[in-house]
């Protein structure tokens, strides 16, 4: 659950996205034997719930936009909506783009291999290691801004 919060930034979401993803590893339980990497299979149904979540999300927004009374930046500035997992890791991890924040998220939060998380993401091991290549540099070149910002 934390990696699902982690990728979506939204602690509700993932809650929901999980529940959803362990309730289709139920329905599908007689499936799970015949499944190459059945922990990979249950990510990639959290991670595909919270697109839709999020889809949905943006369709309300539109639509009271459109109604001409816009909730979102009440949303945005309600302290009690916020949620942090682990705050300085949430704060390194979340400017990364999506697909490397997904991809570290999964590796050093959930220990997934380069292979598990290939399948989780439905991308190459080759591409995993890309989006983890360049997390690890953005996350070095931001330890390191701050960390000579800390001792000037």
């Amino acid at each position: 659950m934390k990696s699902l919060a982690l990728i979506t930034l939204d602690r509700g979401l993932a809650e929901d996205a999980a529940q959803d993803a362990f309730l289709q590893l139920y329905l599908h339980w007689r499936e799970v034997p015949a499944m190459k990497d059945p922990a990979a299979w249950l990510y990639r149904v959290g991670m595909n719930r919270c697109k839709d979540y999020r889809r949905a999300l943006r369709r309300g927004l539109r639509l009271v936009e459109r109604l001409g009374r816009s909730t979102y930046d009440d949303l945005q500035n309600d302290p009690r909506e916020r949620w942090s997992p682990e705050a300085g890791f949430l704060a390194i991890l979340g400017p990364l783009p999506k697909r490397q924040r997904i991809a570290a998220s999964l590796h050093y939060l959930a220990g997934f291999s380069t292979s598990e998380i290939a399948a989780a993401m439905s991308i190459s091991e080759g591409a995993v290691g890309s989006h983890l290549h360049k997390a690890r540099e953005s996350l070095r070149k931001t330890l390191e801004r701050e960390q000579w910002i800390g001792t000037s």
